[in-house]
């Protein structure tokens, strides 16, 4: 391939990385959609462990391909350019990339595994793409001494990354670093961002060489060692692939998902399949609104840059909730593709058509941002609570719709505080939309709760929950009078102490496991005024707040303390039990200071919310603390980590997915 001659050839080599990450990003999703996942879908048991490990693991990989086209949209703004998360719809039409590189949404099968192997080969190894994927012939080919952006032929991704590397060293061998590297750090996005292990700024010669040789080394392998690659991760699913096959030759992994479903009728005929039966063309309308949500926040990241306060809070829940965003997508694309698509496609389903818009995904400044993201995500909130109230609905949309009333409130909140007047116009305020509660499993779903402990003194009623206490002692070690533990019958004596020892020992207590109430007219305890989580060493997450905890498990609810389970082990999640000490759970109670501006409020409702088989997800006014007290972060929305797997602990990076963890939540 010819390398770049000057700026703005290297800006389009750029942008088709980033279009071709961003393709196979969803080409590896929507593949990943239609595994199955339930027993009763005709799987056998070492079968269904198998299809939901692959599941996983592909899901991982296109995360990877995520943090390929941020890392290939880092460099084009180190270059001066914007970055770039356009793209064409799928299937994508010749020419638009070499005659080599098809790419189409596909259900998962035989011919799909192979073109995936094959997209992710080194230039050393022989691979014969998927038989399903017809090429048509033609050459690209780049004029020399052209000003224009005209793309060039290459034969494997890896062969177009190396080009920009090395247009990268012609242009600065030319014209010097410093004229190459002429965009901002502050508007690539960073780990600060998003908790991507190997996300990285770019603003020299030798930083976008290294971002280029891990997007290569990362894909398809060193020349070396391939273990670990995408390459070796796709051949070794295809190996266990044919191995089911052989034995049971009736082994089908996925559901009979559409191969390149569409929104509208289509202009091209071919294999296209028109989504029109409900409720799948109602479900795909909103998820491709959510998906095109995300591209719109990704963009806009580069115009918010960390140079204030604000700029920083705010930049800080748009990454919030473009991850928000994408588990969103991963719900409802898994639910396409066991959806009937059309009358007139009988036996197939539905998938997730990723399709983009084709207006400029930028707004026109900050201030008007505000207003569209409010206006949209209350449009979307609007229709996920429509879905999710039809009989048979998917469980997870009434959540969506009230995590998508929450942005929509946040960005008007956000314009009314920045921007009270629009020019010729007074901005109305607009008032909190009261929001459902997330529904609840049944209560005979669940064991029945053993009550508190509870003791009734002259001056104070005391109450002990075993079923939330982690042993941490304060309360025998401190009133070991009041505190009777291990004997036979009552064991609480809250007369033996005055109330305000009592309190002291409650104020102690991280779980939260003892409360009391004053009965002499004296305080009872009262919320915080800084709502802290404190991450003990090796151990769970001490919160002290006033916590509205997702009623996930006996007893939940409000409450101002609770020790919450981060090593993934707990047999009474969300809550610790004293399981990570058994499973020796390896966690610093001291990670690194992560830059934060102090919070305007640091008090108030904090919710947390246990997602199911995921993180927990943290909404309010939160000072997340080292065991020594020192602050590591100040935080108004994020996912911690509870599966104990995370490269990036306390924060939650998507681990849960690729280990297959599963708990209860909402």
């Amino acid at each position: 391939m010819t390398p770049a001659s000057h700026r703005a050839q290297l800006v389009g080599m750029l942008a088709e990385a980033a279009e071709i990450e961003h393709c196979l990003m969803c080409t590896y999703l929507y593949a990943a959609f239609s595994l199955k996942q339930n027993a009763d879908e005709g799987l056998e048991p070492d079968e269904l462990a198998a299809v939901q490990r692959w599941r996983r693991e592909i899901i991982a990989i296109a995360t990877d391909e995520m943090l390929h086209l941020v890392l290939a949209n880092n460099i084009a703004v180190a270059i001066g350019a914007r970055p770039h998360y356009r793209r064409f719809n799928f299937p994508i039409a010749p020419g638009l990339f070499p005659a080599d590189i098809a790419v189409e949404l596909a259900p998962f099968d035989e011919a799909t595994l192979d073109h995936f192997v094959y997209l992710e080969r080194p230039a050393d190894v022989a691979e014969r793409d998927g038989r399903h994927y017809e090429k048509t012939s033609y050459h690209r080919r780049a004029v020399a001494g052209r000003l224009s952006m005209l793309p060039d032929d290459y034969t494997t991704v890896g062969e177009l990354y190396e080009s920009i590397a090395e247009s990268c060293e012609l242009l600065v061998q030319h014209s010097g670093e410093a004229k190459l590297f002429i965009g901002p750090r502050a508007a690539q996005l960073a780990l600060q961002d998003f908790r991507l292990p190997g996300l990285m700024t770019v603003g020299t010669l030798a930083e976008a060489r290294q971002a280029v040789e891990f997007i290569v080394q990362q894909g398809e392998g060193s020349r070396e060692n391939k273990s670990g690659s995408h390459y070796a991760r796709f051949c070794a699913i295809r190996s266990e692939w044919q191995g089911l096959k052989a034995r049971r030759p009736a082994f089908e992994p996925a559901r009979p998902a559409a191969r390149n479903p569409v929104m509208r009728n289509p202009v091209v005929a071919g294999l296209r399949v028109h989504v029109t039966a409900e409720p799948a063309a109602a479900l795909l309308d909103v998820a491709n609104v959510c998906y095109e949500l995300m591209l719109r926040l990704l963009s806009a990241l580069a115009d918010v840059t960390p140079r204030s306060e604000t700029a920083t809070a705010r930049r800080r829940e748009m990454a919030d909730q473009t991850l928000a965003l994408m588990h969103m997508l991963g719900d409802m694309g898994s639910a396409l593709s066991a959806m009937p698509a059309s009358d007139k496609h009988p036996g197939v389903n539905a998938g997730m058509t990723f399709t983009a818009s084709r207006t400029v995904l930028t707004y026109l400044s900050v201030e008007t941002a505000t207003l569209v993201l409010a206006e949209r995500c209350g449009c979307v909130a609007d229709r996920l609570e429509t879905l999710a109230a039809q009989p048979g609905a998917l469980p997870s949309l009434a959540r969506h719709a009230q995590a998508m009333r929450r942005f929509s409130n946040y960005w008007s909140a956000d314009h009314d505080r920045h921007w009270p007047v629009i020019t010729g116009q007074a901005a109305a305020p607009v008032a909190p939309v009261p929001v459902a509660a997330a529904p609840v499993a049944p209560a005979a779903a669940r064991p029945t709760p053993k009550p508190p402990d509870e003791a009734r003194g002259r001056d104070v009623l005391l109450r002990f929950d075993t079923q939330r206490c982690i042993h941490s002692r304060h309360c025998v070690l401190g009133e070991p009078a009041v505190f009777l533990a291990n004997t036979p019958g009552d064991w609480l004596y809250p007369d033996q102490a005055t109330p305000e020892r009592i309190a002291i020992v409650a104020h102690s207590c991280p779980s939260g496991a003892i409360t009391y109430q004053r009965l002499d007219g004296g305080p009872d305890e009262a919320p915080p005024l800084v709502n802290v989580a404190r991450l003990r060493e090796n151990g769970p997450l001490a919160f002290h707040a006033d916590l509205q905890l997702s009623a996930v498990q006996p007893n939940g609810g409000s409450r101002l303390r609770a020790t919450l389970c981060r090593c993934g082990q707990s047999a009474n999640k969300p809550y610790c039990d004293g399981s990570h000490n058994a499973a020796g759970f390896k966690a610093s109670g001291e990670p690194a200071t992560r830059e934060s501006q102090p919070l305007a409020l640091r008090g108030g409702a904090l919710r947390v919310d246990p997602l199911r088989n995921g993180p927990l997800e943290v909404s309010g006014n939160l000072e997340l603390c080292a065991g020594t007290g020192r602050t590591v972060d100040r935080l108004t929305s994020t996912r911690l980590c509870r599966c104990g797997q995370s490269q990036n602990k306390p924060f939650c990076d998507n681990s849960h997915a690729v280990v297959g963890f599963v708990a209860d939540g909402v």
